[in-house]
């Protein structure tokens, strides 16, 4: 999947051996916890909004909630990354950045976004991104890592201002038929007419 934002990427972790020995560091303390390869690699279960639900479409104004777990995670990433990715123009708006992986939680606030985006949302659907934030939502994350989430699809769309039907103009349509027209369908509707009565005359 293409990322028009997305200036680095981090390269493969690589194992030679069977066992696979990673470091767990946090600011206190380190350790090594060893991991079977054959073992499945960390992901994300999303729980709001639902994966089974129908299709969200979130209202630009609006806020969103994002919420989920993480699964079969061994080696946690410090901080991850949450954005919305475009296909219409190839960029991910952050949703959050940097945040700790013990927040499983947040919400986007697309007013605020509005407010000083220098890349308005745009009506359209959207993939959600959470991703390990020192890596790239393209990694293939390795036994017991974290393997990045790009599989919720949402829409996002402007709420359009009040147009009274008499004032609607639809843009696909013919504004008024022409002479010719009203011509031609009046006297199409002639003709069902005298069709009807010499029917009703052949059958008396």
């Amino acid at each position: 999947m293409k990322r028009a934002n997305k200036e680095t990427t981090t390269s493969s972790r690589k194992h030679t051996s069977t066992t696979t020995t990673a470091s767990k560091t946090s600011s206190s303390s380190s350790s090594s916890i060893s991991i079977d390869p054959a073992a499945a690699a960390g992901g994300v279960s999303l729980i709001t909004p639902a994966t089974t639900d129908s299709t969200t479409y979130i209202k630009i104004g609006d806020a969103a909630t994002f919420q989920w777990n993480y699964t079969s995670l061994t080696i946690s990433p410090s901080k991850v990354n949450v954005e919305a990715y475009c296909s219409s123009n190839e960029y991910a708006y952050p949703i959050a950045m940097n945040l700790s992986i013990k927040d499983t939680t947040v919400v986007w606030n697309t007013s605020k976004y509005e407010a000083t985006a220098s890349r308005p949302l745009l009506t359209a659907m959207y993939t959600l991104y959470i991703y390990n934030s020192s890596g790239s939502v393209d990694d293939t994350a390795e036994a017991g890592y974290l393997q990045p989430f790009n599989s919720y699809y949402f829409g996002v769309y402007a709420a359009q201002e009040y147009t009274n039907l008499t004032e609607f103009e639809c843009p696909t349509c013919s504004g008024a038929f022409s002479l010719f027209q009203k011509n031609i369908l009046s006297g199409t509707v002639m003709c069902s007419i005298l069709a009807s009565i010499l029917s009703m005359l052949v059958l008396i």
